[in-house]
This record gives structure tokens, sequence and C-alpha cells, in this order.
């Protein structure tokens, strides 16, 4: 029998944000992020599924579904709302921990979009490490969306050297960063973090659709970055055959 070929969409299981002063704000992941990579997968004839650390139900930054964040534009924050209620798999994603070789088989590529909570689990989860050597031993792509880039950290400070290190990427910018309402409260900059672990960080003008790719991984800037980056990541899946 043939397995259909399938892309893992991996968010995050964060819902609360840490920030460097203590406080604790709601996070999880943004809306627009999601959103349009999973619906020009669809298009495209290829098939998305959903993960999270723990297989735990991930959560919308309600921010990511106002109009202030949006251009003041309400029919796209209609649309957004429609189509996040339309993704079935968020309601029981796979558990990213449980996933094994033989879960993977199938497996195309992966996609890691961002919002904030990556910033709390997912740059720190062993699993992601896992996930992201098979990947790299298999020649799977993987595609990291804004602050979706800080999955990237997981290979990061263990026994074993990163295998990314040293690839260019790019991430949600601390220019954009310091010019949200958080500013000066983040965490950590993801932008300086990548690159103190050794990461290419190329950033483009704040807000603007901005690409990296390397041979390992390919990344996109920020929310406007989203349709470009997954237009890549398709035509990286189609150069790269399935194991």
């Amino acid at each position: 029998m043939t397995i259909r070929p399938f892309v893992l969409i991996l968010l995050s299981a964060a819902q609360r944000l840490r920030l460097d002063d203590g406080a604790e704000v709601a996070t999880g992941f943004w809306a627009e992020e999601l959103v349009t990579p999973w619906q020009i997968l669809r298009e495209a004839g290829w098939q998305p599924h959903v993960a999270t650390p723990g297989g735990v139900r991930p959560s919308v930054d309600a921010e990511s579904l106002e109009p202030a964040a949006l251009g003041g534009d309400t029919r796209k924050v209609t649309r957004l709302c429609d189509a996040v209620a339309q993704i079935t798999d968020l309601t029981t994603p796979a558990d990213l921990n449980a996933l094994t070789g033989e879960d993977l088989d199938a497996l195309a590529g992966v996609f890691i979009p961002g919002g904030n909570g990556p910033l709390m689990d997912l740059c720190r989860a062993p699993a992601m490490d896992r996930l992201l050597r098979y990947c790299l031993a298999t020649a799977k792509p993987v595609a990291t969306l804004c602050h979706g880039s800080a999955a990237l950290l997981a290979t990061c400070g263990g026994a074993d050297r990163s295998p990314f290190l040293g690839q260019r990427v790019t991430c949600f910018s601390a220019a954009e960063e310091s010019a949200t309402a958080l500013a000066g409260r983040w965490p950590y900059t993801l932008e300086d973090r990548l690159r103190q672990e050794g990461f290419l960080v190329r950033v483009g003008v704040p807000w603007q659709s901005h690409v990296v790719t390397d041979r390992l991984i390919l990344s996109g800037q920020n929310p406007a970055s989203g349709a470009a980056l997954t237009h890549a990541f398709m035509q990286r899946l189609t150069s790269t055959p399935t194991q």
C-alpha cells in the first residue's frame, strides 16, 4: 500500500509567554502564519497535519485576530477566524514527543509557523531536536516562519553540536520586536540568540516579505513572508524525494 506523503505543521503548545521582567502574557500561534501555509499547501495537493509537544491543543494568539494587527482589515479578521475554525487538526494534534520513525516514513517536510509560543517550548524541546536531526538525515526540508525559527535553538546546547550551525536563516527581527508592545520585555531577542549560537542571520526591511534559503532550512522573517516561504518550501518538497 502506498502511503500519501504529508507535511507536518509543527505548532507551539505554549499558552503563556514569560517576559524578561517576570510577567506573563497570553501567547500561542499567529493565525496568519498557520492559515497561509495551510491553505497554499492544501490547494497544491499536499496533506498537512498538525503536531504539538505533548499533543496539547494549541492556542491562537488573540492579538493575531485583532484588526490593529492586520492593518485594520476587519474582513481579513473574519477570513482568518473562519479558516482557523476549519482546521480540525487543531483540536486533536499529533504528539511531537511520540512520533517515531515509522510515523515519519511518509513525511515530506516540516513547516513551523510562529507566534511567540516557540520562544517558550519549541526552542528547548528534546523532541524538536530529534525531529530536526531526523529531517537532516533523511533530506526532509524544514521551513520556519517568524518566531518559529526559535525551534532551531533546540539543536543547540547539548552534547552534540547542532548540524544547522553556519546555515543562513532569518526570523522576526530585533527591529520588529522593538516596534511591538513588548519592546524591552521580550524573554530574549531571537535574532541575537540565533547569532550567538552560530547561525548566519539575515534580516530584511521590517514588516516586508523576506525569505532566506540554505541547504538545510528555509525561513521567513515575519507574517508577510508566509506565502513566499510556503512556495519556496513546496519547490523544495517537489525536488526532495520522500523516503
